[in-house]
């Protein structure tokens, strides 16, 4: 157990894979300029990077049966998160995020450090 949830199981020996929604991909797009001016960073390839990071960008007709649930969830702290809750709900996955609004959709949450501790103790198996 990691912070008293069910240890991360890989499905590749290289680490986790990821799926997140569209409305994900649209947000980082947004802000990729912004973090590249404050951090002296060249936004074309923070974009280039992002588009060979092993992520599957899940389209709204692959999760938008478990809105509702998800809304019921998620909607009274941030409904603007309800595709990343439905997604998880509909593929049984964790939510890896740093929003602490994600907590509330019942939902196992990791953020990246306890993503980090997870690869570091797999390497030590």
């Amino acid at each position: 157990m990691i912070g008293g949830r069910a240890r991360l199981v890989f499905a590749s020996p290289f680490g986790p894979g990821c799926s997140a929604t569209a409305a994900v991909a649209e947000e980082i797009s947004r802000y990729v300029p912004k973090l590249a001016a404050k951090r002296g960073l060249d936004a074309p390839l923070m974009f280039a990077a992002l588009g060979v990071l092993p992520v599957v960008w899940e389209q709204e007709t692959s999760y938008i049966g478990q809105k509702g649930e998800a809304l019921k969830r998620i909607g009274e702290r941030d409904a603007t998160d309800w595709p990343t809750v439905a997604l998880a709900l509909t593929r049984g996955l964790p939510i890896w995020s740093q929003d602490r609004d994600m907590e509330s959709s019942g939902l196992d949450v990791w953020t990246t450090g306890m993503l980090l501790d997870a690869i570091a103790d797999r390497q030590r198996d």
